[in-house]
């Protein structure tokens, strides 16, 4: 019986596709791809170099200096004076020597201008003017940040006369300071002082 021979040059029709057929299998790929497409979203204040910052520096004043009128001025010298005149008649002279002393140095310290001072964090601690803080002698930090007066870092240190740094942030954006600072530190609450607090609502 004769071999059946098979002529490869034939092309066998291709059966055709029908329209409904194509777009079904168009969008099945379009859900697909609907569904593994990845979404990214950015705050807005987020810088998007951020990631790649391992050293910030920038210049700010030391402290924030607040406008004062006269009674400013006024007012605290009436109590000093009263102070004195009752610390006069009880006889003790040490305390009028304190009570000058001490309006003698607020007084200085109120007209005194904040010096620009170099601010610093890199890998090896916080830079404040010539001053560096290791990391290592730091216990956590924590950003106070209530605009226009309240922009500041707070560095919990190790010692007792000292447990708080405050760092001034000037212009600098928290959240590049913070993404930097949790490379090295915890971020744990703080609290702010009483002084700080007083000399904040007293506008000293």
């Amino acid at each position: 019986m004769p071999k059946q021979i098979v002529d490869l040059r034939k092309k066998k029709p291709i059966p055709e596709i029908s329209s409904s057929s194509r777009t079904d299998s168009r969008s099945s790929k379009d859900i697909s791809r609907k569904k593994t497409k990845r979404i990214r979203v950015v705050p807005r204040d987020y810088p998007r170099k951020s990631a790649s910052i391992n050293k910030i520096e920038w210049v700010a004043p030391e402290f924030t200096k607040y406008k004062k009128d006269k009674r400013w001025f006024v007012l605290p010298a009436l109590a000093a004076l009263v102070i004195i005149i009752a610390a006069f008649l009880l006889k003790n002279f040490l305390l009028v020597v304190l009570i000058i002393l001490s309006a003698f140095v607020i007084y200085i310290y109120a007209l005194k201008e904040p010096r620009k001072i170099k601010f610093g964090i890199s890998g090896k601690g916080v830079q404040i003017d010539k001053r560096l803080y290791g990391f290592e002698n730091l216990k956590s930090f924590w950003i106070f940040y209530d605009p226009p007066e309240i922009k500041e870092i707070s560095l919990q240190s190790g010692k007792t006369f000292i447990p708080y740094i405050r760092v001034p942030l000037g212009k600098q954006n928290p959240v590049e300071i913070r993404r930097l600072l949790l490379k090295f530190l915890p971020e744990k609450p703080h609290k702010e002082s009483r002084i700080d607090e007083f000399a904040r609502k007293n506008r000293f």
